[in-house]
This record gives structure tokens, sequence and C-alpha cells, in this order.
């Protein structure tokens, strides 16, 4: 049991006083309310959000960042794309390369592709921007690809790890048995 001495009265009355079928954003924003509530005397530093224009008399040193800055994470994900499909036709274009191994490495390069197309593109809009211009829904949807390609990428690190450390244990099984028998 929470003793209500001890817990800020703002606090325990969101713990309290409101229905748990509470969705997570309303909660959110209640717990928001509740610790301006408590701590008043907190300062708070605006965020430029991009809507109002801050030029302080810098002759649009802001806008030459903001572009420079669009200009170098739009390259990176220019380059995250075209190094993974290149990775990709290389690995089935060339007889050589086609190994059950190296389908590993494709489908590695495949969710890196997804990462930097599907999740660094709006992630560059929205660090550009200092905003998320493309509505909420977009928002929840960009939100799971994230997770979900980052996670898609990872696992595929870890199988292409296991799948090179079995074929080296292999190797070196073989290795020993050949030195035993010369």
């Amino acid at each position: 049991m929470v003793r209500r001495d001890l817990v800020p009265a703002p606090f325990f009355r969101i713990a309290v006083d409101q229905p748990a079928s509470l969705n997570p954003a309303a909660a959110f924003r209640l717990a928001v309310t509740a610790a301006h509530d408590a701590f008043p005397a907190v300062p708070v530093t605006p965020v430029w959000n991009g809507s109002e224009d801050h030029d302080h008399g810098g002759g649009g040193g802001r806008l030459a960042a903001d572009i420079i800055l669009a200009i170098l994470l739009s390259l990176i994900v220019v380059f995250a794309v075209a190094g993974n499909l290149l990775v990709i036709a290389a690995i089935l274009t060339d007889r050589a390369l086609r190994q059950t191994s190296n389908y590993f490495l494709v489908s590695l390069a495949l969710a890196d592709m997804l990462v930097a197309g599907a999740v660094m593109t709006f992630a560059v809009a929205n660090d550009v921007m200092g905003r998320w211009p493309f509505g909420r829904t977009l928002c929840e949807v960009w939100l799971s690809a994230d997770v979900m390609c980052s996670t898609a990428s990872i696992l595929n690190l870890c199988a292409v790890s296991l799948d090179r450390y079995l074929h080296i244990r292999r190797s070196a099984g073989t290795l020993a048995y050949n030195k035993l028998q010369t």
C-alpha cells in the first residue's frame, strides 16, 4: 500500500482516481499535468519545432544548418540503400557466391535496406524539421516499423554470427582430424 504522505497529491490522484481503461496517451498527459502541478517551480525551456521563425540576426544561419543536415542525412540513407542493393545483387548474380550461408547476408542486407528506406527516411524529415509532420497514424506505423526492422536486422546478425561460428567450428574439427590421420 502506498502511503499518502510520501506521494505528492497529484500523483496519488492519478493512481487512485483515474479509470483503469485509460489509453496510454491520456495517461501520459495526466502524468505530465500532475508533474507540473506537483513541481510548478521547475523551469521549462521551449524547444523550436520549426513552426516559428527564430532568426536571431544570424542571417539565415539556422536555415543553412538545416539544409546541410538534410543533405548529409539523406546521403547516409542513399548510401545505405545503394550499398545493401549492391550486396544483394552481388550474391544473387555471382554463381560462386550463391551458397546457403550467403543467403543470411542477403537477408541481413534486405533488413538493413528496410531500416534505411522505411525508418531512416522519416527520421531525417523529423530531425531536420524538428517536428513530426506526417500525422499520428503514420507516426505509430513508423515507430512499429522502426522496432520491427531493427529487430530483424539484429536477429539476422545473430544468424550470420551463428552460421559463421558453426562453419569455423566444423572446419577446425576437420583440420584436427586430418592432422591425426597424417
